[in-house]
C-alpha cells in the first residue's frame, strides 16, 4: 500500500467511515460528535421526564383541573336545554300559531332536529369537544323538550313575553304540571 492510500484510510478511520482494513464499521463512530450527542439525548429524556411529572403534580393539585371534565359535560347538558328551548321558539315563530296541525311525532322530531342543528352552532361557539360531549347535549335536548311545559306552568310570565300569552294558555290548557310529555302521552312525574 502506498503512502496516498495509507493516509486516505487514516482519515477514513478518524472521521469514522471506514476502517484500515476495509471493513465497514457498524454503527456510529465514538466520537466526540457521537459522545455530546449521547449526552445531549440523555439530557433531554431526564428533563421529558420531570417535565411530565410536574404536569401530573400540577393536575393533582389544581381543584378547577380535577371537576373540568364534570363541568364540561353540565354546560353541555345545559347548552342541549338552551338549544330545545331555542328551537321551540324558532318552530313557534315560523308557524306563526298557537296550535299545531302536526301529529305530536312530527312536532318532537321536528323539535329534535331544530334542537341538534341549534345545538351544534352552540357548541361550535363555544369551542365544546362534539364528540365528547354529544350525548350529554342530546340528553339536554330530550329532557327540555319532555319537561319545558313544567316550566311554563311554573313561570308563565317569562314565557308570555317570549313566546306569547295565547301559547302560554295553550300550553297550560293542553298539559298538566308534573309530568313528561312525550309523542301526546302524558306520563306522570
Amino acid at each position: 500500500m502506498d503512502a496516498s492510500q495509507h493516509r486516505f484510510y487514516q482519515r477514513m478511520n478518524a472521521s469514522g467511515h471506514g476502517s484500515h482494513a476495509n471493513t465497514p464499521l457498524a454503527g456510529p463512530s465514538k466520537n466526540k460528535q457521537f459522545a455530546r450527542n449521547q449526552h445531549l439525548s440523555a439530557m433531554l429524556e431526564r428533563h421529558e421526564a420531570l417535565i411530565g411529572q410536574t404536569k401530573r403534580s400540577q393536575f393533582r393539585r389544581d381543584p378547577v383541573a380535577a371537576i373540568a371534565p364534570y363541568l364540561s359535560v353540565f354546560l353541555a347538558f345545559a347548552m342541549g336545554g338552551l338549544a330545545a328551548i331555542i328551537a321551540l321558539f324558532v318552530r313557534f315563530q315560523l308557524a306563526g300559531q298557537v296550535t299545531s296541525p302536526l301529529s305530536p311525532d312530527v312536532e318532537l322530531t321536528l323539535d329534535i332536529v331544530f334542537a341538534i342543528a341549534i345545538a351544534f352552532m352552540l357548541r361550535e361557539v363555544v369551542s365544546l369537544s362534539a364528540v365528547k360531549r354529544m350525548g350529554a347535549q342530546f340528553a339536554g335536548i330530550l329532557l327540555a323538550i319532555v319537561t319545558m311545559h313544567n316550566v311554563v306552568h311554573a313561570m308563565p310570565e317569562p314565557f308570555a313575553r317570549l313566546f306569547s300569552p295565547a301559547w302560554v294558555s295553550n300550553v297550560q290548557a293542553t298539559t298538566d304540571a308534573g309530568t313528561l310529555q312525550f309523542r301526546g302521552h302524558s306520563f306522570q312525574l
